[in-house]
């Protein structure tokens, strides 16, 4: 009998079968089926493994096919998928810590093949007798060693670095494994390996989940596209072409390209001769001028980076037709030179166009709700949140200047509603809004509905006596008005009662004691007798109320011109 741990692209196993020869189209034929598998495409990895390792019995017609994978914390092997007899089988986890030799040479072999010696040789054993001693096999056959005539042992990659183990055994019969069928099954494993990626990243890119083609190739690192390529390039083409992302090879010190997927035309009109053609630094000829210190930059940090590591940047690119297409590129280094410089990149691009027009007009959505939200749907001026987020502004602004604050009050608007109606008190209130904005004439003031017939005006920069002409002047606009108001207690028009109060520059207290000062001078100019406006004073922290001013009032029904202020 012969053990054998080979290169990828050769063989030193004399081409022996011993039953009948399997047809390289099958194999053909069954990678194709299995590219077109939708749970190796959705990582679907149950399906998935379950699938594969049932292709590898029937192609290969072999006993049995075991799937291997590492746990999260890569301290134990799991069996995930068999098929075939399972007789062989030692329990279905391996702590890795307990074999140290076979885990350390794993990722140092392409694959371990055991062939049972062809008939007239020396060293043929009955289908009764165990074909090989157990130390020969992987630690998780050992213990059913007898039944076992020929192993082949594929390692499984992801992210450059082995994960797992696809395994299949032959019982009782001689077997000589041949070179299709080894590349078969290291093709089989790259299906494993796909599925995996695809199972991760699926995990991890929720935001694009509705995409159903593949993205995990992105992930191949640099092992397994080599050990993969020169055998099975038409198999995994195939799977290439039908990625759902353009995917590239480039020499990284000139940027020229090796290699591109037909995905290239179908998203930006560029067949693969023709970005060839484009030569070196072919991306920065067709990127966005404004994107190529970012492709730039992209690639400084991809050659200061550690073997695995992956970029990801946003740029644009032009459509053959002229287009400008959003791209999210994830790029890492695929081979390297002897020194260690980076010498082949490999990349892939998804077009994110929709997702980035779809977040601008969010963003722009977003902004038109926050200004809604700051607005009173009645009177269409500021509401009491956009009041109290300016007051806060202002308040932490008053370095150098006082400000003042006039809360304003529709007076006896409880009979007005109750005699007119509450649409003609809506009207009312709209009327007066549009008048005490009228009247408070300059930018930097606030204007806002404090709630229901209250009113508040926010002055920035302005002192006591700058508030009370303020303050005359929307009482001679309101009066102006003349909304007739019969069941008034003062007056047989709507008028209003105001509140003043001013904080002078550098004042420490908190802006609720200027509201507090404000309302109670409009609770003074409501119990003197209304339609007039009065001053409170900032009280102390020990005093129990504000100090008032004596009220003013307004001469109604006589035409004045406006104060000034």
């Amino acid at each position: 009998m012969s053990i054998a741990s080979e290169q990828f692209s050769q063989s030193t196993v004399a081409p022996v079968f011993l039953d009948s020869p399997l047809s390289h189209g099958v194999l053909a034929q069954t990678l194709l089926d299995l590219n077109q598998c939708e749970a190796i495409g959705n990582g679907d990895l149950d399906i998935a493994t379950n699938h594969i390792s049932q292709c590898v019995v029937e192609s290969l017609e072999a006993t049995s096919c075991h799937i291997w994978l590492y746990s999260r914390d890569r301290t134990t092997l799991k069996q995930v998928a068999t098929w075939g007899n399972s007789s062989d089988q030692s329990p279905n986890e391996l702590t890795v810590d307990h074999h140290p030799d076979y885990f350390q040479t794993l990722s140092q072999q392409q694959c371990l093949v055991l062939n049972s010696c062809p008939p007239g040789q020396q060293g043929v054993i009955s289908k009764t007798k165990s074909s090989f001693h157990p130390s020969q096999l992987p630690p998780y056959l050992s213990t059913d060693a007898p039944h076992i005539t020929a192993l082949l042992e594929v390692p499984i990659y992801r992210q450059n670095q082995v994960t797992g183990i696809l395994c299949c055994t032959q019982h009782h019969s001689p077997r000589v494994w041949q070179p299709p069928e080894k590349s078969f099954l290291i093709s089989a494993a790259c299906m494993v390996g796909l599925t995996l990626s695809q199972f991760k990243y699926q995990q991890q890119t929720q935001v694009l989940n509705r995409q159903k083609r593949q993205l995990s190739l992105a992930n191949i690192e640099q092992q397994q596209a080599e050990k993969a390529w020169q055998e099975s390039q038409r198999f995994i083409q195939g799977i290439l072409d039908a990625s759902s992302n353009i995917l590239y090879v480039n020499d990284f010190a000139s940027g020229t390209n090796y290699y591109v997927n037909g995905f290239m035309q179908h998203i930006l009109g560029y067949s693969p001769q023709e970005i060839q053609k484009l030569g070196p630094k072919f991306l920065e000829q067709i990127a966005n001028p404004k994107d190529i210190q970012a492709i730039h930059q992209a690639r400084t940090t991809l050659a200061q980076a550690s073997r695995d590591k992956t970029v990801e940047t946003e740029y644009r690119l032009r459509h053959k037709q002229g287009s400008w297409h959003w791209m999210l590129c994830r790029e890492t280094i695929f081979q390297w030179h002897e020194d260690g410089t980076p010498l082949q990149l490999l990349g892939t691009a998804t077009d994110i166009t929709v997702h980035k027009e779809n977040t601008k007009a969010l963003e722009q959505k977003n902004q038109v709700l926050t200004e809604l939200a700051m607005v009173d749907g009645l009177t269409q001026i500021a509401n009491r949140r956009a009041f109290d987020d300016f007051l806060d502004r202002a308040w932490a602004d008053r370095t150098q200047s006082p400000l003042s604050l006039i809360l304003c009050d529709i007076d006896f608007f409880k009979p007005y509603n109750d005699n007119y109606g509450h649409q003609q008190g809506d009207k009312c209130i709209q009327k007066v809004a549009r008048a005490i904005t009228d009247a408070v004439k300059r930018r930097p003031d606030l204007v806002a509905r404090y709630g229901g017939e209250e009113f508040a005006i926010v002055l920035p920069n302005t002192t006591q006596e700058g508030a009370k002409n303020v303050a005359q002047n929307i009482q001679i606009a309101i009066s102006n008005l003349r909304i007739e108001h019969h069941h008034s207690g003062i007056s047989e028009y709507v008028s209003l009662s105001l509140g003043i109060a001013t904080a002078a520059a550098r004042e420490e207290r908190s802006p609720n004691k200027l509201i507090a000062a404000a309302d109670q001078g409009l609770y003074h100019a409501k119990s003197n007798g209304r339609n007039q406006f009065s001053v409170g004073y900032l009280a102390d922290e020990d005093e129990e109320s504000v100090s008032i001013q004596t009220p003013c009032q307004l001469t109604l029904g006589l035409e004045e011109e406006e104060p000034s202020p």
